[in-house]
């Protein structure tokens, strides 16, 4: 640590006073008296510079700390976004999996087999909606959960009605669909379906929509558009053997 400016100038002066006056009798003694003094000095110096040298070791140590702790809290994020990424995959393999082993098997067998599917239901859920194919095989999974839930397949073969932007009268209201193949599309608000196969149309948007034992099917796509994402939302962690369905609170977000 330097000296000041002043107090340099002070030690000058006194070293060439006490120089100057060695001459006289009076002088060695002053300049001995003097001498303790710069050694004093010699000593704060010594111990300033040593506790520079702590000072910086001290810094240096905290600053190799904080450098260790980002480097390790760095590491821990890229670790848990690669398990993240490992879960989605082996979540969607599963998924596969099972839809694979289940799509073409009879209904009577397929509903032994409805925990299972639920589980699968479930985790896939749990799943960040980034996950690449989530939708896909959350679409697939859904519909055999609803399959081995209701009891429609007597009406598999009968003719596809269609509902298009149908909004039902909040006083008179619209009839439930019953029994029934329908697809729907664009705005559907206010309508109860029950006993129904549904298939959900690309365009479909749906607002205060009841579902009452229905199986329910999707357009195969592997980026559907926002309202269908919120379906499948929905469907993925709701009771399907009674679910009521608002595909648009994004809108108000």
């Amino acid at each position: 640590m330097a000296l000041r400016t002043e107090d340099k100038t002070w030690v000058a002066e006194e070293i060439r006073a006490a120089i100057h006056e060695h001459l006289n009798p009076h002088g060695w003694r002053k300049l001995q008296a003097f001498l303790p003094l710069a050694g004093l000095l010699g000593v704060f110096m010594a111990l300033l510079a040593f506790a520079g040298a702590g000072w910086k070791y001290a810094f240096s140590k905290i600053e190799a700390e904080a450098q260790f702790q980002t480097h390790t809290t760095d590491t821990l994020n890229r670790t848990a976004e690669r398990v993240t990424r490992i879960e989605g995959t082996l979540g969607i393999l599963q998924a596969q999996t099972a839809a694979t082993k289940y799509s073409t098997i009879p209904v009577k067998e397929l509903k032994r087999h409805r925990d299972e599917l639920s589980d699968v239901r479930k985790n896939l859920a749990s799943l960040p909606l980034d996950t690449p194919n989530l939708w896909p095989a959350s679409f697939q999974i859904i519909t055999l959960v609803s399959r081995a839930t209701s009891d429609v397949e007597k009406i598999a073969e009968q003719p596809e009605g269609s509902m298009d932007n149908v909004v039902s009268d909040p006083i008179g209201g619209i009839r439930p669909v019953e029994n029934s193949r329908i697809v729907l599309r664009n705005l559907v608000q206010g309508v109860v379906f029950k006993n129904s196969i549904v298939r959900f149309d690309p365009s479909v948007r749906l607002v205060n929509d009841v579902f009452i034992n229905c199986v329910f099917i999707f357009p195969a796509t592997q980026n559907p558009p926002k309202p269908l994402q919120e379906i499948g939302k929905t469907l993925l962690t709701s009771d399907l053997a009674k679910v009521t369905i608002n595909s648009l609170p994004y809108m108000n977000n």
